[in-house]
């Protein structure tokens, strides 16, 4: 994954904090943050699966696409953590940038944006 542009990165890492209810530094960069949401995954794919997949399906994550990096996972011998991390930042990514798209600034309060 590339580097994220900081307004996005620290959106994403603004989510990846309330969601996963995992502490990420103010100045954290592209890579510590899937490292952070890799550790995460791994705890909740280990302990609680269940809340895993409740997760992908809240964050909209194609479940085909994590079938796959799992199995490559599998037969690669290889953590499937940071893959799927970069999954869920890039499914992160689209929604702010969709956001943002769709944001109406010239209407005077939020109410009317709508």
């Amino acid at each position: 994954m590339t580097t994220l542009p900081v307004k996005y990165l620290r959106e994403t890492a603004a989510w990846v904090q309330d969601t996963l209810e995992v502490r990420v530094p103010d100045n954290v960069s592209t890579d510590q943050l899937l490292e952070i949401l890799a550790e995460r995954l791994e705890s909740l794919i280990s302990k609680d699966f269940q809340q895993f997949v409740y997760l992908l399906y809240r964050i909209d994550v194609s479940e085909k696409r994590v079938k796959q990096l799992l199995n490559e996972a599998a037969l690669l011998g290889t953590d499937p953590y940071k893959p799927i991390a970069s999954l869920i930042v890039e499914r992160q990514l689209q929604k702010i940038i969709s956001r943002a798209s769709f944001r109406q600034e010239d209407l005077p309060d939020d109410e009317e944006r709508w």
